[in-house]
């Protein structure tokens, strides 16, 4: 059953934004189904997206889709402002079980290292 509108919070580029404007980008992406906070709450529809450039690090857009994503695309944002990295995103310690964890691990699986995802291949 669906209760109300998903919520949706993005800044920077799309992927396809990126690659448009000639960047070289990787992507990381975590559902909220891999989540135990979002299990918890039955909330599992989404996900949270980094998009960086693969030589440098640099954010160039992160998007996330699912509950909370409003409440938590401030981060990201303060991350480009800051000109943080990917990895910085994925280096801040997150309490758990929270759906703030989900784009720690995005920014994780960015680099093929998700705590809460199954291993890439």
């Amino acid at each position: 059953m669906h209760l109300g509108p998903t919520e949706i919070g993005a800044v920077g580029l799309s992927e396809q934004e990126a690659k448009a404007a000639g960047r070289r980008i990787k992507v990381g992406k975590f559902p909220y189904s891999y989540s135990g906070a979002a299990q918890a709450m039955g909330k599992g529809d989404g996900f949270a997206k980094v998009i960086g450039d693969s030589e440098t690090g640099e954010i160039l857009g992160v998007h996330i889709v699912g509950e909370h994503a409003t409440d938590l695309i401030g981060e990201s944002v303060m991350a480009m402002t800051l000109e943080s990295a990917v990895e910085d995103l994925a280096e801040v310690i997150k309490p758990h079980p929270t759906l703030s964890e989900n784009l720690m691990e995005a920014a994780k699986d960015w680099s093929g290292v998700a705590v809460h995802a199954p291993k890439k291949r």
